[in-house]
């Protein structure tokens, strides 16, 4: 298989699972869909897992340079933190199959749980949190309080990106473009109230 065709195989598996979840989606399908046989998809796949966990892989991969982001040298960790979540966020809105499929995966997992080898979000989590305890004057805060605030951004730009198209037929694409818009603002604002709330050094977070 060339480099080009397992792209498109990655695509299209990448879809599928965003539609369908892990257990809707079909090898068969997605390879009738390239125009290959099921034979061909196993030959480099050898199971729907292995398919599913290299784009779990991927996804888990774009998140991560976001992360990455916050080893600028010296710069506020608390305008780092603030700046990842909204890139975070755009690339939401550019790749919502990835938030679908993010989604998808919560939903199905539970009965995988038990059985599961990898867990693909976790050093991505783990980064993000770490970026936020290293914001001055939050030393004093929780893990689990540090976990919750970050788990709840991030649920609530995934949970906005996959009600697009639901938002945008009950309100219609004006209001729906007005709230997108205003989406990373308020995003904002929840993280200065968290840091406002727990104390943090922010003299340039609170800035234009």
């Amino acid at each position: 298989m060339s480099e080009e065709t397992k792209e498109r195989l990655l695509t299209v598996a990448r879809r599928h699972f965003a539609e369908k979840g892990f257990y809707g989606t079909s090898l068969a399908a997605i390879a009738d869909e390239l125009g290959i046989t099921k034979q061909a998809l196993l030959y480099h796949f050898r199971r729907k897992e292995d398919l599913y966990a290299e784009v779990l892989t991927r996804i888990s991969d774009r998140l991560m340079r976001f992360v990455r982001m916050a080893g600028y040298e010296n710069d506020d960790p608390a305008r780092q933190f603030e700046h990842i979540v909204l890139s975070i966020y755009h690339a939401a809105i550019e790749h919502p199959l990835d938030s679908r499929l993010l989604m998808r995966e919560l939903l199905d997992n539970p009965s995988r749980a038990d059985s599961a080898r990898n867990w693909y979000l976790v050093p991505f989590l783990d980064g993000l949190t770490g970026v936020v305890r290293a914001i001055p004057g939050l030393g004093h805060v929780s893990e689990p309080m540090v976990f919750c605030f970050v788990y709840q951004l991030l649920g609530s730009i995934e949970y906005f990106v996959v009600s697009t198209a639901t938002l945008n037929r009950m309100y219609g694409a004006e209001t729906y473009d007005t709230i997108r818009d205003h989406f990373p603002l308020e995003l904002q604002n929840h993280i200065h109230r968290f840091l406002r709330a727990s104390g943090a050094r922010q003299e340039r977070v609170d800035s234009p």
